[in-house]
């Protein structure tokens, strides 16, 4: 602009004629004539010497008035002639065309400053009276200020302009009064030293469908929804028709494509990028006042790296209503047409066919929940029968025949989806017409909870058989065992008989631990429930892992950062650790080896609730991660690995309770085990125990045993003396194991069962030093034997033996911090240690 003037011949003006210019020369013209004037007025005073100096003084003011006025002439000319052999600079040029565009042009900052304006543009502005009492150049949004404010237009194309990119939008119609309304299109396109050239042409000059006024306006009220979006789900404008359906107002910005879509629908319009032609997508969108309604969406897409697309979007009613406006249910209860929105709106698949019979029937119409259900495969056109997957040896016929029978009892199929694993059932309305509407409802998670369910109880019966046969196996065990025991005393080392007797022994301890086994699978274990600090439990526990693994194994242990502590029974809870690193091991040994690794963190409830536990209880909870680089396993694998007896391992070298025992452990301590694993990746396992915070009690006591972490030696002389009253109802146990005490020197009394040991008591008036008792009798049992005569047994250890005790023992056995367990089947020798241990010096 400032170019254009100083390039211009009559933007020059005479020197003479400038302020500078009037200034010299009046100045020199008043020198002039005072100098004349004194010539002649006192040139007889000074002589004619004065005369002369004056008379030359006034020549020379003369002389400077005639080179300005010269000068002035010769350099006005001279440059005329210059400029006529001079060619304008390009810019001039370009401002000089856009004067003299017809169509209006402004010149913007990017906050939307006006600088420039071109004639047509000025024109504009002064017929929409936008200059008002303002001599300022108008802004765009001031000329439609009563037309919509430009609808957002010149916001969306201001930003599009300052990413550097062109673009084009079509303005509301301009009212200028008495019946002159005007169609604009608005072009920004982005200039150097951030500056935006508008454009505004007419919607009759870009060729657009006909010239007439109304066009405009019906795309800008037209009964469906028209708007174009970025291949990033922004939706760059919209009609009229469109906002109302929002409920945006004029001006606002449209929120993404993402925002208004209900479900997958925005991803499902996106991902049709790409492909030839329009696409159409049916979703639900979330209309005003949070009303989701069913729509269907045609994109279509224009080439080219980061095009725009088209849409038109309508709503799936058959009276054509925009979407969220009810429905009159007389409209509704016609037949044909598309689907209305009772069925669009249903929360299960419905689907209309062509025939009467589903086997060859083809589908007309389909609602957006059937269309989510089958994965976008139940498209118009297809056969209703190929929805379906019948490899597993279901006719189709069948299906169909027993869902139309009347009966009330749908049929039961399995859509054909990517991963097989959706389950419906069909129901069929009656034909109608020779046409027929059917149901498809997701019975999926109802049928994993049916084979959850069968599972359980199938753990269940298997659970209750061991614990029902546990007691009684493990007596005859603990029997076995100890006479066992007594004839090796008989057969030492290189007696013949010795090889044999102590094959038995081995025999019974495997079917010992395979109870043990059981017991922890069916969570019937007896535990002591103590507070625990996980890593020095996990410090203990790695001299054992390090002789488990193999050299090709590499164990590595990471300590989480301040850890809760738990309360669990630490020999139960040791042993889980160590058949998940067993397990993890035998994974690693095909691969040639890995790395083991055991973590432990310290986890919220949030957590353990997301990796799938059922209401896990508020707070910190202890997860132990037990992670191995082996060869993985698949869905069909994960699903069993916690059934007893399952194994992937060849005969006999697995028992397939290893994880069994794990998961028992874990649930009876109240936490959740769970399984992550990925075919040649490996598998995670994790244990998740919830936080325990000790009493004063329990934080002197963990002072204390770690204060006194010491191992104890065995004593050698197991020979005694003390009362010991042995309840037992187990004959062969009970004759042995008095039969063993008495010969290391201690009294002791029998009785058969709870009941004879109580009438001991009340009899005896000497006492007992220790009473050792099973726990689970006919008749009164241990524990209710130690409630009864608590007061007759005040001064006595208390010793339980037991294969098999209910949960409410345990809880007893954490109360009662001064009762002893030892459980069957046990040696000789662990019999008389632990009577030992409980009478200490007394049986010296």
């Amino acid at each position: 602009m400032a170019e254009t003037a100083a390039t211009d011949p009559k933007s020059r003006k005479p020197l003479w004629s400038r302020p500078i210019g009037r200034v010299a020369f009046w100045v020199c013209g008043a020198i002039a004539v005072v100098a004349f004037g004194a010539a002649v007025v006192a040139a007889g005073e000074d002589g004619w010497q004065g005369f002369v100096y004056l008379s030359g003084l006034a020549a020379v003011g003369f002389l400077v008035l005639y080179a300005i006025a010269a000068g002035e002439t010769a350099g006005r000319n001279l440059r005329r002639k210059i400029d006529r052999n001079r060619t304008p600079s390009p810019a001039a040029l370009a401002f000089r065309a856009i004067e003299t565009f017809p169509e209006p042009v402004l010149i913007t900052d990017q906050r939307g400053g006006p600088r420039w304006g071109n004639a047509a543009y000025h024109a504009l502005a002064k017929e929409a009276g936008g200059f008002g009492q303002s001599f300022g150049l108008p802004t765009i949004d001031r000329l439609w200020a009563g037309s919509g404010g430009g609808d957002g237009t010149v916001y969306r194309l201001a930003r599009a302009a300052a990413r550097g990119e062109g673009a084009c939008e079509l303005l509301p119609p301009l009212d200028l009064g008495e019946g002159d309304i005007r169609h604009f299109h608005l072009e920004a396109s982005p200039q150097a030293d951030g500056l935006i050239l508008w454009r505004l042409v007419s919607s009759s000059e870009r060729g657009e469908p006909g010239t007439d006024t109304n066009v405009a306006d019906w795309s800008l009220h037209a009964p469906v929804a028209l708007f174009s979006l970025r291949a990033n789900g922004e939706i760059v404008s919209g009609n009229a028709t469109f906002r109302e359906w929002l409920g945006l107002a004029d001006g606002a910005a449209f929120p993404a494509l993402k925002e208004i879509l209900a479900g997958d629908g925005a991803r499902a319009v996106l991902y049709s990028r790409g492909g030839e032609g329009a696409a159409r997508v049916d979703a639900r969108l979330k209309a005003r006042d949070g009303i989701e309604s069913p729509v269907a969406i045609v994109v279509e897409w224009l080439p080219g790296e980061g095009a725009l697309g088209r849409a038109v979007m309508y709503g799936l009613s058959r009276t054509g209503a925009p979407p969220g406006m009810a429905q009159p249910m007389s409209e509704t209860a016609a037949t044909g047409g598309t689907m209305d929105d009772m069925f669009a709106n249903a929360p299960f698949g419905v689907v209309r066919l062509d025939g009467a019979d589903p086997e060859t029937a083809i589908i007309e119409d389909v609602n957006p929940a059937l269309m989510q259900l089958t994965g976008g495969q139940a498209i118009p056109g297809t056969r209703f029968c190929d929805l379906f997957n019948w490899d597993d040896g279901r006719s189709p016929v069948d299906a169909f025949s027993a869902a139309m029978a009347g009966s009330g009892e749908p049929a039961e199929a399995r859509l054909a989806t990517s991963d097989g694993a959706v389950y419906v059932h069909l129901a069929f309305a009656p034909a109608r017409g020779g046409k027929r509407v059917a149901y498809v409802i997701d019975v999926t998670a109802w049928k994993e909870m049916e084979r959850q369910l069968s599972q359980s109880n199938k753990m269940q019966a298997v659970g209750q058989l061991a614990g029902g046969v546990a007691h009684d196996f493990n007596n005859l065990l603990t029997a076995v065992r100890l006479n066992c025991d007594e004839l090796l005393n008989r057969h030492p080392v290189g007696d013949p008989d010795y090889s044999e007797l102590q094959s038995i022994n081995q025999t019974v301890a495997r079917a010992a631990g395979l109870v043990r086994k059981l017991l922890a699978f069916s969570r019937k274990q007896t535990f002591r429930m103590e507070t625990l600090d996980i890593g020095d439990l996990l410090s203990d526990v790695s001299v054992l892992l390090r002789q488990i693994v193999e050299e090709t194994v590499r164990l590595d242990i990471i300590h989480g950062r301040d850890l809760p502590l738990i309360k669990a029974d630490k020999g139960q809870l040791e042993t889980a650790i160590i058949n998940l690193a067993a397990n993890a091991r035998d994974a690693m040994r095909e691969n040639g080896g890995g790395t083991l690794t055991v973590k432990t963190a310290r986890v919220t409830d949030d957590v353990v609730r997301n990796a799938g536990a059922p209401n896990p209880r508020e707070g910190d909870w202890m997860a132990i991660a037990v992670t191995d680089e082996g060869h993985g396993m698949d869905k069909a694998t994960m699903e069993k690995i916690f059934e007893p007896f399952f194994t992937t391992k060849e005969a006999g070298k697995g028992t397939g309770l290893g994880l069994a025992t794990v998961y028992g452990i874990v649930k009876q301590s109240g936490g959740f085990l769970f399984a992550d694993s990925e075919v040649g990746v490996g598998t995670t396992f994790t244990i998740y125990l919830p936080g325990h915070e000790p009493t004063e009690e329990e934080s002197v006591e963990l002072r204390e045993a770690e204060a006194e972490k010491t191992v104890e030696k065995a004593p050698e002389d197991l020979s005694g003396r003390g009362r010991i009253l042995l309840v037992e109802d187990e004959d062969a146990v009970r004759a042995i194991a008095a039969k063993t005490l008495a010969k290391r020197g201690y009294d002791v009394m029998e009785a058969c069962d709870g009941e004879e040991a109580y009438e001991i008591l009340e009899d005896d008036e000497e006492g007992f030093d220790l009473l050792i008792s099973d726990v689970v009798m006919p008749g009164l049992d241990g524990p209710g034997l130690l409630e009864k005569a608590r007061d007759m047994l005040e001064g006595t250890r208390i010793v339980f033996i037991s294969g098999y005790a209910a949960e409410q023992f345990s809880d007893t056995l954490s109360k009662e911090q001064d009762v002893s367990f030892l459980p069957k089947p046990f040696t000789l020798t662990q019999l008389a240690e632990k009577v030992k241990e409980e009478l200490g010096e007394q049986g010296e």
